[in-house]
């Protein structure tokens, strides 16, 4: 049987106008994606699919940015699965999610416990020094060397809860979870970080360079700007 698993989906007061797009897209491409669970502060001023779930840590300002981590770690801290999907919230599908796939990388990390991460884009695939690991299934595993840039990288993945517990520090924030997170990472001999040459989800960065003042959509489907603009989900950026 399938081991359940839910995604994790951070945000805050500044870009949770963010989660219109990413529910919308996720409905269209990820159609039987387990439930959502948003890390957030102050609720959405919007009503969010029947299977996400928010949670507020509390107020904005006893975790600013510098301090992504502890808000993080509180939550995942307080959640029972082993294993689950963590993303950012302009993390935004792009392309039809290989849920089938998802769901075999899940049960892999359940049979092997050494797995901290698997990665679901394409960022370790091009990561230096990558190597093929072994077949699951219809998927080709990758390994992740250790001391490869961004080895602890945040993009889209499987995380184990206590892999992930072992890696932060409180007090960081998104870029010292990549930056400080690598090397520590790295000497810990007890986990493997893997990805995979299939790619099973594509996602873009609506806001490269934590510009939230800029909403790039470049990498977007035109039907589903067109979409998403009638409905009024750009307005916070465009007006």
């Amino acid at each position: 049987m399938p081991y359940p698993y839910r995604i994790y989906i951070t945000t805050c007061d500044k870009y949770v106008h963010a989660l219109l797009p990413m529910a919308h897209l996720m409905g269209k491409y990820w159609p039987h994606a387990p439930n959502v669970e948003v890390i957030g502060f102050t609720p959405p001023p919007f009503v969010l699919p029947p299977s996400w779930n928010f949670h507020s840590m509390g107020k904005q300002e006893d975790y600013p940015f510098n301090k992504w981590t502890n808000a993080v770690m509180d939550f995942v801290s307080s959640r029972p699965e082993e294993v689950f999907a963590l993303m950012l919230e302009d993390m935004w599908p792009i392309r039809e999610v290989d849920e089938r796939a998802v769901q075999i990388l899940v049960d892999y990390m359940h049979q092997f416990e050494y797995v901290a991460r698997i990665d679901l884009t394409g960022d370790r695939l091009y990561a230096m020094g990558m190597r093929d690991y072994a077949p699951v299934s219809r998927i080709d595993l990758i390994q992740s060397m250790p001391g490869s840039p961004y080895h602890c990288s945040l993009m889209a993945g499987l995380w184990r809860k206590r892999a992930l517990l072992d890696v932060l520090q409180r007090d960081w924030s998104p870029h010292d979870v990549e930056l400080q997170g690598t090397p520590k990472l790295s000497f810990m001999t007890n986990w493997l970080v893997l990805g995979t040459r299939q790619w099973p989800l594509r996602h873009t960065l609506a806001f490269r360079a934590q510009d939230s003042n800029k909403l790039l959509l470049d990498q977007l489907d035109k039907a589903d700007i067109d979409a998403m603009r009638a409905l009024g989900y750009f307005k916070p950026w465009e007006g």
